[in-house]
């Protein structure tokens, strides 16, 4: 949704083609779960590495809160040391919080589908053999970058706008370059990322902006949902029987979720997470499968032919 409001204004002052940064964060390592992945492993010899996880997400907290052991623990239980997608199974599991909320039934249904074993079947030969960082930078092109941030979140909400993206980081020249680097020249023992990128952009560039900590951008997941001017179908879309309709999520463990939302104590990443998912989905369902579904009249023996009342006037004097 920021990338299509960000679109739409750009289309607005007559802007149709843009350059935009899309590749530098896995090339240069510059998204903090390359860090994220460094601390887990020194925690290996060191519990106090993931201490300094707390630095890492401000913004996926409320203001104030206190993260302490639970968090911590999340991220050191999120996959075996030895496991090539560990650097991603933090995502996984935070992602996965939607399926608590799955009717029994679809829950059984989805058992077989897996979709980190078909990362894993899919995965090059010589994966074993790379650096975590190296793989870590692999899923991100793979189940990030790829399918998300150049589809769903780049060419399609802004080409919704007619506004046509260009990607300098990805002309294959830049992209041989950066996975040429040495390690400590995209993220070094301090942790200071995207290093190389960043001595570059300070030969252009005011230091303000070339050494700037990353500035994620995120619509908030929760409280616009349930603020007083909220619009109705909201409610109308997680109400029990709206759940029954589309048969994907069990209503009883939805209106708990819900509960929480609304009276504020659901502050954690997955189940903003989980709620924008069960909200998406019933939109969906409602788009393809319910309402526009019952939005053509039934068959009969002998089809009905529907002509405007303009165009019928004007056919009738013609021979």
């Amino acid at each position: 949704m920021p990338l299509y409001l960000l679109a739409q204004a750009t289309r607005e002052h007559g802007i149709t083609v843009i350059a935009t940064g899309e590749g530098a964060d896995e090339l240069f390592w510059g998204y903090d779960l390359f860090k994220e992945l460094v601390l887990r492993q020194q925690a290996e010899h060191d519990e106090t590495a993931l201490e300094r996880l707390d630095a890492l997400y401000p913004y996926l907290s409320a203001p104030g809160a206190s993260r302490g052991p639970v968090w911590r623990r999340f991220f050191a239980e999120a996959g075996a040391a030895d496991d090539p997608l560990l650097s991603h199974q933090t995502r996984a599991a935070a992602t996965g919080a939607v399926k608590a909320f799955y009717r029994d039934e679809v829950a059984r249904e989805l058992i077989e589908d897996d979709s980190t074993q078909r990362l894993r079947a899919d995965l090059p030969a010589s994966f074993d053999g790379w650096g975590a960082l190296e793989r870590a930078a692999y899923l991100e092109v793979r189940t990030l970058l790829e399918p998300y941030l150049l589809a769903a979140q780049g060419d399609r909400v802004a080409m919704a706008h007619g506004v046509e993206g260009r990607y300098p980081f990805l002309d294959h020249r830049v992209f041989e370059y950066a996975a040429r680097l040495p390690q400590e020249r995209k993220l070094d023992a301090a942790l200071h990322d995207k290093i190389a990128l960043r001595e570059l952009a300070a030969t252009v560039l005011p230091s303000g902006i070339a050494q700037r900590p990353k500035q994620p951008y995120r619509a908030p997941a929760v409280a616009p949902f349930f603020a007083d001017d909220s619009p109705a179908w909201i409610e109308e879309a997680l109400a029990p029987d709206s759940l029954r309709d589309s048969g994907l999520f069990d209503d009883r463990s939805v209106a708990g979720l819900v509960r929480r939302c609304r009276s504020g104590r659901a502050t954690g990443m997955r189940e903003g997470m989980a709620l924008v998912g069960i909200l998406s989905t019933q939109l969906w369902h409602e788009q393809f499968c319910g309402a526009a579904r019952t939005a053509y009249p039934e068959e009969t023996a002998e089809p009905k032919v529907f002509i405007d009342m303009d165009v019928k006037s004007a056919l009738e004097g013609v021979t």
